[in-house]
């Protein structure tokens, strides 16, 4: 889905809906042509009798073929029932692996990823690289401090929206950079600096006074919630890249260098990038929120290995976490304010991820994808003439958007493709459900429809809540 800003207001285009012929798509078309020809053969075979005799082949084939349920067509459901069936049936929706597989974690083995994956110390960016060589990929996390938005003024605010456009430009224009994913955290641990300075200064007296304090410390910083704001960069692994010191990473190095330089020319506050341990924890941290708070402020120690992961149809149990990802179906339909998602990233005081992730594509692949769609669209709209039936406003609208993006990259801007995803986390199924509740209340008031991603959750959570800038299956 695309976006384009227009002062500190934003246009989303719709999600697309379009079918080989009317809307249906090549498996829905296939489903409905055996209908037909189920019935057309009893027909010519045995007349009408044959023809009510297969009617609960037939029908059932129809409805498959026709209706929806939760968005998605019922033959769209089938492969995904087959897939989480599968993997229930050999055992891999229950997974007991560790993100550290040595002291001193080179390698990254976590839940949902096959094989394993390198992590790379590189000096001259100051943080650590994330080679996936079975995906072909580099990323790198950089760490951005906010500088508060809502209580700027309308300039101010106009500022920071066309800076971050021009970031997004400078991705556009950088042919390896494959994904960039901004990821906003909402996570216990409000309390840490104050709780880290007390028992630095405390001292070893062991008073009851120095212990209610200690303990008072202790709960308000598992009750109270801070906020980090990530962004993660992922490119192509450059041709001819070898293991050890170096491995022919520097081009990769020096687009994320850039990228990092134009989020300080847009005033973005970019903070570092993340070293080993600081990737170790954040993982940690984003599996089981309520386990990593408590070790939180503590003298350092090695971060603790990820536990069992238990993927279930609508939910991912890690731990004592119990989490659920949803995917943004539809953004804002009309323009918007660019602080849309306000109800989204404040209204909740639990374990919440916000991650938006902006795919860049190319000027002549986002321009033969707009064709393709028109002609699409221009076919179905005779077909609808030779049949008399009205196209309606949705189908209108979506061709305006075409014209929109088609327009925009004549003129020169770049295109991106955007995938919205929220995760919430709780400690308790009942209270991973009220959450759910709250999510889904809190993206009607900013205007979005949410889907709870059910037989995927495992591959979800990886997209959505996990700083690696992945691809969303």
């Amino acid at each position: 889905m695309s976006a384009s800003q227009s002062g500190p207001g934003t246009v989303f285009g719709r999600l697309e809906r379009r079918g080989v012929l009317l809307g249906l798509s090549a498996s829905q078309l296939v489903v409905i042509g055996v209908a037909a020809a189920v019935a057309v053969t009893a027909v010519y075979s045995a007349g009408s009798g044959a023809l009510l005799l297969s009617a609960p082949v037939w029908v059932v084939l129809l409805v498959v073929g026709t209706v929806s349920v939760g968005g998605r067509p019922l033959v769209g459901w089938l492969p995904l029932v087959a897939a989480w069936l599968g993997r229930r049936l050999l055992g891999s929706t229950t997974r007991a692996q560790s993100t550290r597989t040595a002291a001193l974690p080179s390698k990254l083995v976590l839940p949902g990823v096959a094989g394993n994956v390198e992590l790379v110390e590189d000096p001259r960016l100051g943080g650590v690289l994330i080679v996936d060589r079975r995906v072909g990929t580099v990323t790198a996390v950089l760490a951005a401090n906010a500088s508060g938005f809502l209580m700027d003024d309308g300039s101010m605010q106009e500022h920071k929206v066309g800076g971050w456009g021009r970031v997004l430009a400078g991705v556009c224009q950088q042919s390896s950079i494959v994904r960039v994913q901004i990821l906003v955290r909402t996570v216990p641990g409000g309390l840490s600096p104050a709780r880290q300075w007390w028992r630095e200064h405390r001292g070893t007296s062991g008073s009851p006074i120095a212990d209610a304090v200690a303990a008072m410390f202790d709960d308000g910083f598992l009750a109270t919630r801070r906020r980090q704001t990530l962004l993660a960069v992922a490119a192509r692994l450059p041709r001819g890249h070898r293991r050890g010191p170096g491995g022919g990473l520097e081009p990769v190095v020096a687009q994320f260098g850039a990228v990092a330089a134009s989020m300080r020319a847009a005033d973005l506050n970019p903070s570092a990038w993340l070293d080993t341990a600081a990737l170790a924890e954040l993982l940690a941290s984003a599996y089981d929120p309520a386990a990593a708070a408590r070790h939180e402020g503590l003298p350092a120690r090695p971060v603790p290995p990820v536990p069992g992961a238990a993927e279930r149809w609508a939910s991912l149990a890690v731990g004592t976490a119990f989490h659920a990802t949803y995917w943004v179906s539809e953004w804002p339909r009309s323009a918007t304010h660019s602080a849309f998602l306000q109800p989204l990233l404040l209204g909740d005081t639990g374990t919440r991820v916000l991650s938006v992730i902006a795919e860049p594509l190319s000027t002549v692949r986002a321009l033969r994808e707009i064709r393709k769609a028109k002609v699409e669209h221009a076919a179905d709209a005779a077909q609808r003439q030779r049949i008399g039936q009205i196209e309606d406003e949705a189908t209108r609208a979506e061709v305006a958007d075409l014209q929109r993006r088609e327009a925009e990259l004549v003129a020169g801007h770049g295109d991106l493709r955007f995938t919205g995803l929220v995760t919430v986390s709780a400690s308790s199924e009942a209270e991973l459900e009220d959450r759910c509740v709250a999510l889904e209340t809190s993206a009607a008031q900013a205007m979005c429809e949410v889907r709870r991603l059910v037989g995927q959750q495992g591959s979800a959570f990886l997209a959505g809540a996990l700083p690696l800038a992945r691809g969303v299956l």
